[in-house]
Order: structure tokens, then sequence, then C-alpha cells
């Protein structure tokens, strides 16, 4: 992963007792969709339905390939349907991190 990679940081949170499906969902699409990019995905303590989900791509090409992959928006219906408020998506681009190069 370098300093130039775009991303996003997520944040969704389920209707109640759905976290454990969003989760399943989540993470069943980033293996096929996002191949070769980086993600992760984090629990909340004691927020059982709130996922945050941090995903980078190699580069600008890869994200668009992801964006218009007709996977992503069938998985991204099925999401939206189980979330109890509009998910918080931003985009982002990592300047420091434990394994890249120091500044």
């Amino acid at each position: 992963m370098t300093n130039k990679q775009p991303g996003y940081v997520i944040k969704m949170v389920a209707k109640p007792g759905y976290g454990d499906t969003l989760r399943k969902l989540a993470t069943d699409g980033m293996r096929i969709a996002n191949q070769g990019g980086t993600w992760v995905h984090c629990l909340v303590e004691n927020e059982p339905d709130t996922l945050w989900t941090f995903e980078f791509f190699a580069n600008e090409e890869e994200k668009a390939r992801y964006e218009e992959s007709d996977l992503a928006d069938k998985l991204r219906d099925e999401i939206i349907d189980l979330l109890a408020e509009p998910p918080l998506r931003v985009a982002v681009t990592p300047f420091s991190a434990s394994w890249l190069p120091k500044l």
C-alpha cells in the first residue's frame, strides 16, 4: 500500500439484529469485487449492528472498475435494504501508516 492509493472510509449501521447479515454481505462483496485492493472491516464494541470499513484501491482505474461492476450494484442494493440509516462514505487517501515510508 502507498500513500497515493484512493479509498473510502464507510460506516454502516444495520437494522437491529441484522449486523451478522451486513458483515457477511460486506465481506463476501469485498472478496469478490475488490480483488487486489486492501480492505479492513471493523466492529464497534457494544454496537453489534455497526460496521466500519476502510478500503483502498491500487489506483484510480481499479477504483473505477470496482464502482462500475454489476456485483457492486447488486450488493449495494442488498446492503442498503439492511441499513437503519444512510451509510456514511468518505473518499480518502492515506498519508501516514505503520507500513508506509516516513514522510
